[in-house]
């Protein structure tokens, strides 16, 4: 019997990485954190698991839309804003990580690095490392461009 941690883990991981970031980026964000780890280190699913996961899934849709069904309320409540989410880093290769972070303002780095915790210090340490010349502008641009809506 899997734990609701460890089902959610392997839910995302079947989503894949673009709809699993979407996801994470509503949850608090230490719970985000812990299941963006998981995702990373977790090693393939058995089928028995996968049986579970997808099991539960196929239950959730099948319950009546009407008991999921938010309370009436008179006057709107503004949406919370969600927070940024940066698991999607853990996927990408360390040296694009470092270029990436380097581009956020200070604040920003920090919680990008808490995206990838065991290999923070080794991406502080590329980060150093990067020179700048004429192909970084070109870089950066691109980057800005492949990331948008994700980090920029």
């Amino acid at each position: 019997m899997l734990s609701g941690r460890e089902k959610a883990t392997i839910f995302l991981s079947l989503l894949g990485t673009e709809a699993a970031s979407r996801v994470l980026r509503y949850l608090p964000g230490e719970l985000a954190d812990i299941i963006a780890t998981g995702i990373n280190q977790l090693p393939s699913p058995s089928p028995e698991a996968l049986n579970e996961v997808l099991r539960d899934y196929e239950g959730y849709l099948a319950l009546p839309s009407e008991r999921f069904e938010a309370p009436r309320i008179a006057s709107p409540a503004p949406k919370p804003v969600p927070k940024r989410s940066y698991s999607f880093l853990m996927y990408e290769r360390l040296q694009t990580v470092a270029f990436l972070v380097s581009m956020l303002s200070e604040d920003e780095k920090d919680a990008a690095l808490n995206a990838v915790p065991k290999d923070k210090e080794l991406v502080r340490k590329l980060m150093g490392e990067i020179k700048q010349n004429s192909l970084t502008l070109a870089i950066r641009d691109k980057l800005k461009e492949a990331y948008l809506g994700k980090l920029f």
